[in-house]
């Protein structure tokens, strides 16, 4: 009985730090996005996790020493150009815009964001004659992807939702919305 109160004590002490303790989300990217692009996507992705307790760090792989201490780490892969350069024509059909990996059925800390896939979605963006509208609307949508795919990483979970940001598919109209979260408006 002992070794059940002392199991049970450790499990909610490990609870309560890994949900008070910043996730460590280190970013890789194929070209450097430009910074408006970046900060948004950053702060999106911040606003839609907070809700659900994942609190973010954020680094960039190159500048990982090995000395940051995290209870919990992510690491995602940008693909593509994360950058509105109008040289993709668009599309309509169905795009994979984000993935995170899982191997014999449990869920590892790795995603990936393919930025082309996403400018394919959003040719008003891509294409928009105001660029700093257009790096912070792709930012936005580029942070929800990678919102939906730290949803799967950091939580462990392959499960998804029938609406919000754990839908397995998105619209462009759900992509672009004002707002979002993982709740059900």
């Amino acid at each position: 009985m002992l070794r059940l109160s002392i199991l049970a004590g450790l499990l909610a002490f490990r609870a309560v730090v890994t949900a008070a303790s910043p996730v460590g989300v280190y970013l890789d990217f194929d070209k450097p996005p430009l910074p408006s692009v970046l900060q948004a996507m950053e702060k999106e992705a911040a606003h839609v996790l907070a809700p659900v307790g994942i609190d973010v760090t954020w680094r960039f792989v190159s500048q990982n020493q090995g000395n940051e201490a995290f209870a919990r780490l992510a690491v995602v892969r940008f693909t593509g150009i994360c950058a509105p350069e109008g040289l993709l024509p668009a599309t309509q059909d169905a795009q994979v815009l984000g993935s995170t990996a899982v191997v014999s059925g449990q869920v590892l800390p790795f995603s990936q964001v393919y930025c082309d896939a996403v400018r394919r979605m959003m040719p008003d963006i891509e294409y928009a004659p105001d660029r700093l509208v257009a790096d912070a609307a792709l930012g936005r949508v580029l942070g929800r992807v990678m919102a939906h795919e730290l949803y799967h990483a950091v939580l462990g979970t392959t499960h998804h939702a029938a609406t919000g940001l754990a839908k397995a598919v998105q619209t462009t109209d759900d992509l672009k919305s004002g707002a979002w979260s993982f709740e059900t408006k």
